[in-house]
């Protein structure tokens, strides 16, 4: 555990110096590490995802930010394993009582035989309801495409488009500073495809202020329309590391003043299976 924390805090003091110039009045960011166990369906297997992500958040002043976030995920299950990389960019303005701000973002998934990949592009709104309560949408676009190895002679490529549109909403319940409990649900929609619809119960608990670490578990049901019914049962826990000048802040006060988390994600289950 120490040798961990030595590294997050040895990444985040590089960060806080590798962006001190004037021209950023704050950094922000947060660095996670996770595993999930996926379940599918009607004969769909299991499988196991496990790695790492981050984001950093740099103030411009005036209460506007930009945010660069980044992450690679290992898929191993029946025989195979796929690779996921992600990266992305947003930028937002917040105030007292809500954030706002725009997000455009890249996803590439590779192995057992298939290829995918998705650029999305659209907006979030947070909105701090009460000291104990934030809700939060987001929704946009993606522009993406799967291509398939052919086994059947001649060796040749079966590639298809998959645009299409997502959405999202949260509410977060904090029962104690450093508390918090979360429902999401997310909805994307893969043209010609299937339709997929997420819904997630999460809780994270913020295990020191002064050494800002937090353990964060839940579940999530994945629903998929066009499929026959199948669907996924996901179940993750992972350890977040919250990088910030603020000695001492609750877990509200770094959700609501650090890097965006719930509007800058986009990981349809559809992308990765």
């Amino acid at each position: 555990m120490s040798l961990r924390t030595n590294l997050f805090g040895a990444a985040c003091a590089l960060a806080l110096v590798s962006f001190s110039a004037p021209a950023f009045a704050q950094f922000n960011g947060v660095l996670s590490g996770d595993y999930s166990h996926i379940n599918v369906s009607h004969g769909g297997g299991n499988a196991n995802d496990y790695g790492v992500s981050g984001a950093g958040a740099f103030g411009l002043g005036a209460n506007w930010d930009v945010q660069v976030d980044g992450g690679y995920h290992r898929l191993t299950g029946g025989g195979s394993d796929a690779n996921n990389w992600n990266v992305g960019g947003a930028a937002y303005w917040s105030g007292y009582s809500a954030r706002l701000g725009a997000v455009v973002g890249y996803d590439d998934v590779t192995g057992g035989g298939a290829d995918a990949h998705a650029t999305n592009y659209g907006g979030f709104v947070d909105w701090y309801v009460a000291d104990w309560l934030t809700f939060a949408v987001k929704g946009g676009w993606h522009n993406g495409s799967v291509t398939v190895d052919n086994p059947v002679p001649p060796p040749a490529s079966i590639k298809a488009n998959a645009n299409g549109e997502y959405g999202g909403a949260n509410m977060t319940f904090y029962l104690a500073p450093d508390l918090s409990l979360a429902g999401y649900y997310d909805y994307a929609h893969f043209k010609n495809f299937i339709t997929e619809n997420d819904y997630t119960a999460e809780a994270e608990w913020l295990i020191s202020e002064r050494m800002p670490v937090s353990l964060y578990a839940g579940y999530t049901r994945s629903a998929f329309a066009g499929t026959g019914g199948a669907d996924a049962n996901t179940v993750f826990v992972g350890l977040r590391f919250y990088c910030d000048p603020v000695r001492g802040a609750s877990l509200v006060a770094r959700q609501r003043g650090g890097a965006e988390i719930y509007g800058t994600n986009f990981g349809p289950a559809a992308l990765h299976l």
